[in-house]
């Protein structure tokens, strides 16, 4: 009989956790599962669609975008006061329909160029990305981080990016041949405040000679309760009557990525101090079951906690609440020295599927309670 593997992980989430048996490689190798997985993955085409897999992934980056944030007190020149701030959530559009960007265009040019300027001059580190189509059937993305960039810093960035790749000049062109009546118009107004409005963006327009559209939008998610309730509810929505995305459709900064996980070892009995919060009744837990292909039989092959962010610190405290409060330091300060070069946002990547190890009749997993 093969010795065993005593060794345990528990991988670790702002919301959840999962603590499984260690694979040995060399006793079990891979399942028959997991080289299937592994096959599709080679073979998987981008349908464009967030997938159950790549939906709990996004969740997890942005929860632990949240859990990272610090609030910031940050002054405001305009309305001359200071207001604290944690994320942002910014939308970048395209200006126009008339116009030849491709999905992967418009990724790999114009939204890598946006991360690498704001990287480059706002010291831009965290973030969570996703492109979707709006109704017209233009290409958008959402950009959400903990970076503060002023809102008007952040339409010149983007507006000067368009203009480098000759987006804008249509734009520029038509509306600088427009009388106010023209562009009254052709947006539609349905009341008297509308056309109060468009009158003055039409100044405006004018002012800066149409080269300055509004093509950035500042959420704000400082009255939500759950801000990373919000955004992932926000970012994981699939609009079925809408066109696809062609490739990719969402990306994130390396520590916040699957590559970055907090996974920690339980070797011995001094380990086990890790699993103490857990346990607690207050916490929902629900064992991990496993079916062998062959013998049919069904096994324990671990047990998974669900939390709330809010438990940090209240329910959840000793060494996992030190493990969890280093994790979210390295994060903020990007401290991962292991981290790869920047890839564009439309760059392939190799991302590697997450599977329960289905163990053999000859080990009973049983975790010691608290």
């Amino acid at each position: 009989m093969y010795d065993l593997p005593r060794i345990q992980e528990l991988h670790v989430t702002p919301t959840y956790a999962v603590l499984i048996p260690q694979r040995n490689p060399s006793i079990f190798g891979k399942t028959e599962r997991q080289l299937k997985n592994e096959e599709n993955l080679k073979k998987e085409k981008l349908t464009g669609v967030m997938s159950e897999k790549a939906s709990k992934r996004l969740k997890n980056a942005v929860n632990w975008l949240v859990a990272s944030a610090k609030n910031k007190t940050v002054y405001s020149k305009t309305a001359k006061k200071h207001f604290f701030f944690k994320i942002n959530f910014v939308t970048l559009t395209l200006p126009t329909t008339d116009h030849d960007i491709s999905d992967h265009f418009f990724k790999s040019k114009l939204l890598h160029a946006f991360i690498n300027t704001c990287r480059n001059s706002h010291d831009l580190k965290n973030y969570v990305w996703k492109v979707e189509t709006q109704a017209n059937g233009n290409i958008h993305a959402h950009f959400t981080t903990d970076t503060f960039i002023h809102h008007q810093d952040l339409r010149k960035i983007w507006n000067r990016i368009l203009t480098k790749n000759g987006i804008l000049q249509k734009y520029t062109a038509k509306h600088s041949a427009m009388t106010l009546d023209d562009y009254i118009n052709d947006n539609n107004p349905r009341n008297k405040k509308d056309i109060e409005t468009l009158t003055k963006r039409f100044k405006n327009g004018c002012a800066e000679n149409w080269t300055n559209p509004n093509t950035t939008d500042v959420h704000s998610v400082k009255s939500v309760t759950d801000i990373a309730a919000y955004l992932c509810k926000y970012m994981t929505k699939n609009d079925s009557d809408r066109r696809k995305i062609k490739g990719r459709i969402w990306g994130c900064s390396y520590n916040l990525s699957e590559k970055n996980k907090l996974v920690i070892e339980i070797k011995d009995a001094q380990d086990q101090m890790y699993l103490e919060p857990l346990f607690n009744p207050e916490i929902f837990y629900k064992v991990i079951e496993q079916v062998n292909n062959t013998t049919r039989l069904t096994y324990r092959a671990g047990e998974i906690f669900f939390y709330k962010m809010s438990d940090w610190g209240i329910l959840i405290k000793g060494k996992l609440l030190e493990k969890y409060n280093e994790h979210r330091f390295n994060i903020r300060h990007n401290l991962n020295v292991s981290a790869p070069v920047f890839t564009p946002p439309d760059e392939p990547i190799q991302n590697k599927v997450f599977e329960f190890v289905t163990l053999t009749p000859a080990y009973a997993y049983t975790p010691k309670m608290f």
